[in-house]
């Protein structure tokens, strides 16, 4: 399964399996930037995608699709917790 080629949704669901699991092998507790780190180490997609920088078409300004996604998969898992 190649993580660019999925939906929105899909790739906010492809990076809750990895956060979790480094979540557990870390006891429960991480700040966000150390989470990104560990995910992107487990797994060469999320780390290509990670590094991946768009160019908004309203603003011009640049931004990483990749955060946006992950906040909505932090999110995910907070509100079904």
């Amino acid at each position: 399964m190649n993580l660019m080629e999925l939906s929105s949704d899909g790739k906010v669901a492809y990076l809750i399996k990895p956060i979790l699991k480094v979540l557990q092998e870390a006891g429960g507790q991480l700040e966000r930037s150390e989470i990104k780190e560990r995910i992107a180490d487990l797994d060469d997609q999320i780390a290509e995608f990670s590094e991946i920088v768009k160019k908004s078409k309203k603003t011009g300004n640049p931004y990483k699709e990749f955060n946006y996604k992950f906040n909505f998969a932090i999110k995910d898992l907070l509100f079904n917790n």
